[in-house]
């Protein structure tokens, strides 16, 4: 009896390997927090991204607008100048346009008349992270 019962205290001592030992389990939290950090960047970026996406989106209306505006002005009255503009989402826009005047391709030889303007409109502003960006719009009117 002795013997039967020595026997039992050692089945139940023995390991026999199922489960995971803590180093597993550290090691698979580890790889878990390295990828959730990793989304956590991946989701910062993407916000980021939209933003200056909103930006540049704004200063392209923006500069639409103003050169719609020159497309409206009575040709003699166009030149170059600057104006700034305040958008909806709190960014100061500075808007500066240059006029030069010239005659239309393929008009060589003619004597000059100067019927067309070409308007260049640089559109500025500091982002959200201070950075300072620009966008360049041109067009062409004709007298």
């Amino acid at each position: 009896m002795l013997r039967l019962m020595a026997k039992k205290r050692s089945d139940r001592v023995r390991f026999n390997g199922a489960g995971f030992t803590l180093i597993e389990v550290m090691i698979a939290i580890l790889i878990l927090t390295v990828g959730m950090l990793a989304m956590a960047l991946l989701q910062i970026s993407a916000i980021r991204g939209g933003a200056f996406a909103n930006q540049v989106t704004q200063a392209s209306i923006d500069g639409q607008d103003k050169l719609e505006k020159l497309r409206g002005t009575v040709y003699a009255s166009i030149v170059s100048g600057h104006d700034t503009v305040i958008s909806e989402n709190g960014i100061t826009y500075t808007r500066s346009w240059t006029v030069t005047e010239g005659d239309p391709p393929g008009t060589t030889g003619a004597p000059a008349s100067k019927k067309m303007k070409t308007i260049q409109l640089v559109i500025s502003w500091t982002g959200l992270q201070g950075l300072d960006h620009h966008i360049t719009l041109s067009t062409i009117v004709f007298q």
